[in-house]
């Protein structure tokens, strides 16, 4: 038995695609998650303060147990998912990633899986290098989703594999090839609120052409914010919303449902239960994906000029997966001693 940590991007995160990442990385690591002893914490808030931390150190010198050895002597430890890693690390020391000088010892040994990055920058600024050298394993190579965080962690001196995001990994041939090709009835559409996303005239032209197309329309609230933005966009007010993961799964299931919208992963999950997809590429996320995995985007400006075309047309899915690299990654953990 390994004692593993796990790193769980989705508590404490405001943002219910990191729970459709979370729900993947379940289901594509139960092999080596369900056969060893795993505890969970959080990324996205201080797991243990300085105090406990110091506390911790204090009971560990009299031979007593704590609860925070645990966490520092794990076997593994796995920060699962999501855009978590920070090139400008100094303006992100207080998002996403709650990473201190105080916590430095519960991450240390830490293997990425399915990562990517909060930006485009092709380089660490000092503080993200120092940050990232004391809490990444030298030992296993990282499990990364595109090909620039792969370049980022190799020049740290770790070894990287670009694996695509676990939320692509369930996406076999088998199951792309009974994704419909033709148009739907019925769509499930998204926008996304965060202010640095939103683009008003192209998203209401895009609210437009989804109602003109399809009978029935829902919107897909991956956030709270998406909401607020939604219903100041002409039309947006009007829609019924899909708030939970459950309910979301649901109303793909029921058949004859297409999604188009701008939230990546809300199209990723809708691919997983068996929708055609149209994500709406908004940054390097999106673009990222399509170049590695032939994710199925349209970039926003054309929303005009091709989306309506686009959705009348044929089109396959056709995820592209690195199998090889997938089974690299896992193999590291998947050895006769566990």
């Amino acid at each position: 038995m390994k004692k593993i940590v796990i790193f769980d991007t989705a508590l404490a995160s405001s943002n219910v695609g990191d729970e459709i990442i979370l729900d993947s990385i379940n289901e594509s690591m139960s092999d080596i998650f369900d056969e060893n002893f795993c505890l969970r914490l959080a990324t996205h808030v201080n797991n243990f303060s300085a105090k406990q931390v110091a506390h911790s150190y204090v009971k560990q010198f009299l031979h007593k147990g704590t609860k925070i050895k645990y966490y520092q002597k794990a076997d593994w430890k796995f920060i699962c998912g999501t855009n978590l890693i920070a090139q400008e690390r100094f303006a992100k020391i207080n998002t996403q990633w709650k990473i201190y000088p105080s916590n430095l010892s519960i991450y240390k040994n830490c293997v990425l899986l399915g990562v990517g990055t909060v930006g485009s920058s092709e380089k660490f600024d000092l503080w993200g290098r120092y940050i990232y050298n004391k809490v990444l394993s030298k030992l296993y190579a990282h499990s990364v989703r595109d090909d620039l965080t792969k370049r980022l962690i190799e020049s740290l001196g770790r070894r990287a594999i670009n694996t695509g995001c676990p939320s692509l990994w369930p996406l076999t041939p088998e199951r792309c090839r009974q994704i419909p090709t033709r148009k739907a009835e019925n769509c499930i559409l998204s926008v996304s609120g965060y202010k640095p996303q939103t683009d008003p005239a192209n998203d209401a032209k895009m609210i437009e052409i989804i109602r003109r197309n399809y009978r029935d329309v829902r919107v897909w609230i991956q956030t709270t914010e998406d909401e607020s933005y939604l219903d100041r966009l002409p039309g947006g007010s009007e829609l019924k919303r899909i708030y939970s993961l459950k309910r979301y799964r649901e109303a793909l299931r029921e058949g004859n449902v297409d999604y188009v919208g701008t939230r990546l992963h809300g199209g990723v999950f809708a691919m997983q239960n068996g929708c055609r997809s149209l994500i709406v590429s908004i940054d390097h996320r999106a673009e990222g994906f399509h170049r590695t995995n032939h994710l199925p985007i349209l970039r926003r400006e054309e929303i005009p000029e091709r989306l309506e075309s686009v959705i009348r047309s044929e089109f396959p899915t056709e995820i592209v997966l690195d199998a090889d690299a997938i089974a690299e990654f896992k193999s590291q953990f998947s050895g006769s001693d566990i």
